[in-house]
């Protein structure tokens, strides 16, 4: 039986700049849990620095202690059948109870680089601001929670159909501009 299913998400990677061409850190989007990475200018790498958990205290995925990067842009595996981000092609797990996993490989490059929309935070012209409209949507994405387990209410929280995520203005920001993430 599938749990956890859902429509919608924002699995995503952010690269962090502080007016150098190359980055100085960057975050990668799994399921409800992230990790961030300090780019090594030396090596042409990103490596591991620290994870979050942003929801549920089962889910403990793994990220590798290095990204590997080609062309100058960092290595990324999306799971097949799944939106999971990965930093390392392979079987991840990313909740221990119930076993969820996620599998990826080398399949079709996906150069997203060439089709990149920068956004900048209350960024206006003429009073009108230049992003997409459907970035300022504060609902959520997707289909509502359905077909629950019948104890959810003390705790088993294990649904066929979990709730698609929240619009992005609700999302906590990953960088704060003129921060350092070099420590």
């Amino acid at each position: 039986k599938d749990i956890g299913s859902h429509i919608g998400d924002w699995e995503h990677m952010t690269l962090y700049f502080t007016g150098a061409a190359e980055p100085e850190a960057m975050y990668v989007s799994a399921h409800d849990a992230g990790a961030f990475y300090t780019y090594n200018h030396l090596t042409g790498s990103f490596e591991f620095k620290r994870q979050e958990t942003r929801k549920g205290i089962l889910q403990r995925p793994n990220f590798p202690k290095t990204v590997t990067t080609f062309n100058d842009h960092p290595v990324l595996f999306a799971a097949k059948g799944s939106h999971g981000l990965w930093t390392a092609p392979g079987k991840h797990r990313f909740v221990k109870v119930a076993r969820l996993y996620d599998i990826n490989g080398f399949g079709t490059p996906w150069n997203t680089w060439k089709s990149v929309t920068i956004t900048y935070e209350n960024l206006k012209s003429y009073g009108r601001s230049l992003a997409p409209t459907w970035l300022s949507f504060k609902g959520k994405w997707g289909n509502p929670k359905s077909k629950c387990h019948p104890l959810r209410r003390i705790g088993l929280n294990f649904c066929e159909f979990t709730d698609g995520p929240t619009g992005i203005p609700l999302k906590e920001p990953h960088f704060q501009c003129g921060q350092s993430y070099r420590r």
